[in-house]
């Protein structure tokens, strides 16, 4: 057998599996172990050949079997930002505050309706207090005013701050594993500040007093952890939260929730041919490009900068990590992303929709990891703009019916580090409170995640116990229902090409109910 038949391959389990007995049978088929990642739960490293991957994949103990790198098999991890070529407020300039507060506070549009200026000064009664916020992104510039408590225009020490300048090996108890970057706590892309800020910050966020974690691992080449490497350190950092609880093991000292504006994505690439809802189909990504599968939902919306279209897509090692830390007890939100597709849950009529792509199945309506793995809090976006003086969701939003709850993600303002890339920095303002630092509207299911994370983290503070399905479940009981426009017709090819159809997905508008100046009373 020629070595360069050989490739790393990721195993991912299914949850319950005996591994050891796995590991055993594997061994005594003759599978030589790569890196047994004994921090992991669910995935291991193998050598093997494709058509020994291939085989494996019939285990009925095995989720999937990926045959050499994410990036080998061009899944690519992408923040979930949007940037416009200008940005706006509702009333069309580059000022203003977060609009989510007044849209997410009230029972009505305080706009009436008309994309113009709200004066309007948000009550609150809850801050977040003792709540760990973790940003999973590109970092978090840890001087912000945002989250410190320094004079203003003070260019000393940074003082009192929210931001935790963890290392993150040691708090998780996994240095024999990993060790963190030098420049670790830094954001040079300026996407994670952002991020931050909306759920956290103190001008601009939900969560005033909550402490603020990063967990880089976007868009800073030798400064990040990789991503299954990241999950693990959060989740057994939260179990020690748990262990350090003498009064209940099972209760971390302080919830977790953790932020996720980011996804893979996959191109349109060397696909032959597919099948939507049992029926058969040939085509390209020619095809794609010039719009003739638009009736199977390959969308032609969203490309990459070589002009290929993108889809989202799931990675079974990623999702597994994920549920990982959801079963550990970690509240998990995510973007829905901004691929323009529907994303469909199991059983639904385009779950199951495939294109062929190098002799393997292409699924391409099932959302993207990590945000659409189940039981994730998967967020789509709310523009700015109208149609017949109701709300729109935003034309790039992925839709359909794994988004979970709809919230302000176009054009909002919000932190911004100090070096971030050009096209971010472009339309940078000073920050209100300290003109030495920068603030910035961004656009996307980015900035839509971190609103629902921060309305969490705020629930979080008197309910500590709330499991994930119990957040969820407050989101739903708490949204409001038929806010947003919707254009779906029930024809797939006219809503597919359609930017402000919902695609099956619920009409929820998140609310936040702690708009008053006196506690907010819940039952037990």
């Amino acid at each position: 057998m020629s070595t360069e038949d050989q490739n790393r391959c990721v195993v991912t389990l299914h949850k319950g599996v005996d591994t050891s007995k796995f590991m055993e049978d594997m061994q005594s088929s003759g599978y030589e172990l790569h890196d047994e990642k004994p921090s992991s739960i669910s995935n291991f490293d193998y050598i093997m050949t494709r058509e020994q991957a291939n085989a494996l994949k019939e285990d009925e103990r095995v989720v999937d079997v990926r045959y050499g790198s994410k990036a080998e098999n061009g899944i690519i991890p992408q923040t979930d930002a949007f940037m416009l070529n200008q940005e706006f407020h509702k009333d069309g300039t580059r000022s203003g505050g977060n609009w989510a507060f007044p849209a997410m506070l009230n029972p009505i549009d305080m706009w009436g309706g008309q994309a113009g200026i709200v004066n309007y000064s948000p009550p609150f009664t809850l801050t977040g207090k003792n709540v760990d916020v973790v940003i999973q992104d590109s970092g978090v510039q840890p001087d912000h005013p945002e989250w410190n408590d320094k004079p203003l225009q003070n260019t000393g020490n940074i003082g009192t701050t929210r931001y935790q300048t963890v290392d993150w090996p040691t708090i998780s108890g996994q240095q024999a594993y990993y060790t963190q970057p030098t420049y670790f706590h830094r954001d040079l892309e300026g996407h994670g500040t952002h991020v931050a800020g909306t759920a956290a910050g103190k001008l601009y966020g939900w969560a005033k007093e909550a402490n603020i974690y990063s967990m880089k691992i976007l868009d800073d080449p030798g400064n990040t952890f990789g991503v299954s490497a990241s999950f693990t350190m959060i989740r057994h950092w939260h179990n020690a939260k748990k262990a350090a609880n003498q009064q209940n093991d099972q209760i971390p000292i302080r919830p977790t929730i953790l932020n996720m504006s980011w996804s893979y994505f996959s191109t349109y690439e060397n696909c032959v041919s597919g099948v939507w809802r049992g029926q058969s189909w040939t085509g390209t990504h020619t095809d794609v490009a010039n719009g003739s599968l638009v009736q199977y939902g390959l969308m032609n919306k969203s490309n990459n900068s070589a002009g290929i279209f993108m889809h989202p897509v799931r990675v079974a090692s990623v999702d597994s990590d994920v549920q990982d830390c959801l079963d550990a007890g970690i509240i998990i939100v995510g973007s829905a992303g901004n691929s323009y597709h529907r994303q469909d849950v199991p059983g639904g009529l385009d779950h199951d929709n495939y294109y062929i792509s190098l002799g393997s199945q292409v699924y391409y309506h099932r959302g993207a990891s990590p945000c659409a793995q189940s039981n994730v809090i998967n967020v789509g976006s709310i523009g700015r703009a109208y149609t017949g003086g109701a709300e729109r969701p935003s034309f790039f939003s992925n839709k359909g019916p794994r988004v979970d709850i709809y919230a302000p993600g176009s054009t909002i303002m919000s932190s911004l580090s100090s070096t971030p890339s050009f096209n971010k920095n472009l339309y940078a303002q000073p920050y209100p409170l300290d003109n030495n630092y920068k603030c910035q509207q961004l656009s996307g299911t980015s900035m839509a995640s971190p609103q629902i994370a921060g309305l969490l983290a705020v629930l979080l503070e008197i309910r500590p116990q709330s499991t994930q399905e119990e957040c969820r479940q407050f989101l739903i009981d708490n949204c409001q229902l038929g806010r947003l426009h919707d254009a779906s017709t029930g024809v797939p090819a006219t809503d597919y090409d359609n930017e402000l159809a919902l695609h099956g997905s619920p009409n929820r508008f998140a609310r936040q109910p702690f708009n008053s100046n006196v506690a907010f009373t819940f039952g037990t």
